[in-house]
């Protein structure tokens, strides 16, 4: 019993010293819309719904999932702890010393060294960096734990291994759709590593796991909707995914020159050269493995392993999360191997391995720290990749380094001229640079205006292009313009809130008040925001419609405590609306309005002490009232 806790508390410190430093990292690019954007994470009474509910994995609609237990790990990390990213980090290192625990513990049966060799492949391979450090890598860590627990939990005859391994594979496939391979493994198991023939029986179970979970995918939409935006068609993804098992194995025996984006392409065809040529590699290793004996079972647990990304088409063509369950196969295999052929003339060289190892997973968390410093390792190794400038690019931006975001994203349309997020947001910079440096004012509008147009040449629906080309237009004064671009925004997106209020806006400086009310009241019933209020009321105001404008001033105060201008111009409005009803000679009700006046104005001074016009108006008012 000592030497096992031992093992176990060898590999905790190992997962321990090497990612320490990861506890000093941040957030990254899809951790904002499924976590710390996502407002269905941050209630613990919302955790039914995400069994249900696809869309509740993001604040964008469009990129809903179904992880309802990857949701609730979020949810509780939230709950212990708000968005102190260090607290989800630690639970990323967790589960990461679960896996190796757990592959320790497979690897248990071919004796101590051999399972401790295993647990430590695994804990210190730089592969394992990025489901570590990328929270949202969680998904696939957090799914191979659970896959990892059902093949040590059916290996036993009693009634946790009949009920556990089912239990652990729903588990898994809740977190994540990758884990449907566990049937596989379990087949490939019993043949090529036990060397018996398959207890249906005891399949059967899984099996049915598996079946359940795609009727549930397929009844939440989930399934369809995922297909219906593969970015690419089967043939281009199998004659790409060709070429990915070369980057897979290649980055499995030499984890070097890592990065969140590899320099990757996709297949000219399926005849290409590259391609016929990877396939010609994997035939010569699957052929070799095969005469292996028991090796061909860790080579199959690998392939298995990567199928659903050979399958499924997604935006990113390779990466290194996905390795993490073939990594496991690597780390058993290795185990198995040292059983047989471990020597002492073998360990010094293992162990430098391993030393070597722990220094690129200490140094290839440090790129991770943020944003910036990813996307710069990312260009580094992955120059020729677009998406990883225009991240660059944002990385920068967000960081105030406006002049190299605009080179990021020049740089990301050089490599390719009709990526629609470069040529977005350098508008979009250009747009706000406008706002800022007066001189040069009507040429970064003009610039601006003109990549937007250029965007709704290749995608003529684009909403975020047609809004702000409408805003680039409305500032150049071009108002006829900037309501047919408008218009044509409502009418392919009508609930587009945004779009209505700048369509309220242009009326507005069009001198039209009555066409502006309806848009803003339709921006309203989309999302209720203070600056629609405050605008509509400058609407009604412009109409006479005296009451109702205090009433939107009102409420754009209520919904923006620290909005002064709304404020005072209800201050402003109630004097006026005051001074009618006395005249007419309602005096309670004009006291009365006068005294909801005073109040403003006191509400607007105790916020700037220094507002003249306020104290102005203020003392013009009780002089009147005394």
């Amino acid at each position: 019993m000592r030497p096992m806790w031992q093992d176990a508390a060898l590999l905790a410190l190992v997962v321990g010293a090497v990612y320490a430093n990861s506890m000093a990292g941040s957030f990254h690019y899809d951790d904002f819309h499924s976590l710390v954007l996502n407002p269905h994470i941050r209630s613990l009474e919302k955790l039914p719904g995400f069994f249900v509910d696809p869309g509740l994995f993001s604040v964008d609609a469009e990129k809903a999932m179904y992880r309802p237990l990857l949701l609730v790990s979020y949810a509780l990390n939230y709950a212990w702890g708000g968005y102190g990213v260090a607290g989800y980090h630690a639970f990323n290192i967790a589960v990461h010393l679960l896996c190796a625990l757990l592959i320790w513990r497979l690897a248990a049966e071919w004796g101590r060294g051999a399972a401790v060799c295993a647990g430590l492949v695994f804990a210190l391979h730089p592969v394992a960096s990025e489901p570590v450090n990328y929270i949202s890598s969680r998904s696939e860590s957090l799914a191979v734990a659970f896959v990892l627990a059902a093949l040590v939990l059916e290996r036993r005859c009693d009634l946790a291994g009949r009920w556990g391994g089912p239990l652990c594979f729903a588990a898994a496939l809740l977190v994540k759709s990758m884990a449907i391979v566990l049937p596989g493994l379990l087949v490939i198991r019993s043949w090529w590593l036990d060397r018996d023939r398959v207890e249906i029986r005891r399949l059967v179970p899984y099996v049915g796991v598996a079946a359940l979970y795609l009727l549930i995918i397929v009844g939440n939409r989930f399934l369809g909707d995922s297909l219906a935006k593969a970015p690419r068609g089967l043939v281009s993804q199998l004659s790409t995914q060709c070429k990915g098992l070369i980057y897979y194995a290649k980055t499995l025996m030499v984890p070097v020159g890592l990065s969140v984006e590899p320099q990757f392409s996709v297949a000219a065809g399926p005849w290409s050269g590259p391609v016929l040529a990877s396939v010609a590699l994997v035939a010569s290793g699957v052929y070799c493995a095969a005469s292996a004996g028991r090796g061909r079972f860790f080579l199959a647990w690998a392939l298995l392993g990567l199928v659903p990304t050979l399958l499924v088409p997604l935006n990113v063509l390779v990466n290194e999360h996905r390795l993490y369950l073939p990594l496991a196969g690597l780390a058993l295999g290795v185990g198995a191997w040292w059983r047989v052929a471990g020597r002492a003339s073998l360990r010094w060289p293992g162990l430098a391995c391993l030393v070597i190892w722990g220094g690129l997973v200490v140094q290839r968390n440090d790129q991770w720290r943020d944003e910036s410093s990813l996307w710069q390792a990312a260009a580094a190794t992955s120059p020729h990749m677009a998406r990883v400038h225009v991240h660059l690019g944002n990385a920068q931006r967000d960081g105030g380094r406006l002049p190299e975001a605009r080179q990021a994203y020049a740089r990301a349309l050089e490599l390719d001229a009709a990526n629609r997020s470069a040529r977005t947001n350098l508008a979009n910079l250009y747009f706000e640079a406008a706002q800022i440096d007066s001189a040069r004012r009507l040429h970064y509008l003009d610039f601006a205006a003109r990549q937007y147009e250029e965007i709704l040449v290749h995608d003529p629906e684009y909403r975020e292009a047609l809004n702000n080309l409408g805003s680039a237009r409305m500032a150049l004064g071009d108002y006829t313009e900037a309501q047919r671009v408008w218009q044509r925004a409502i009418s392919l997106h009508p609930n587009h809130a945004e779009a209505h209020f700048n369509m309220g806006l242009l009326q507005l400086r069009m001198g039209r008040p009555e066409a502006a009310i309806p848009h803003f009241d339709r921006a309203l019933v989309l999302g209720e925001d203070a600056e629609i209020h405050r605008e509509r009321g400058h609407a009604l105001v412009g109409l006479q419609r005296l009451p109702e404008a205090a009433l939107s001033y009102r409420n754009a105060a209520r919904l923006a405590p620290g909005d002064i201008a709304s404020r005072y111009n209800r201050a402003e409005v109630l004097l006026v609306l005051g001074e009618s009803d006395l005249a007419r000679g309602r005096q309670q009700e004009g006291l009365a309005r006068w005294g909801e006046a005073e109040r403003a104005l006191l509400e607007v001074l105790h916020l700037v002490p220094g507002h003249a016009r306020a104290r102005i108006k203020l003392e013009q008012l009780r002089g009147r009232l005394q």
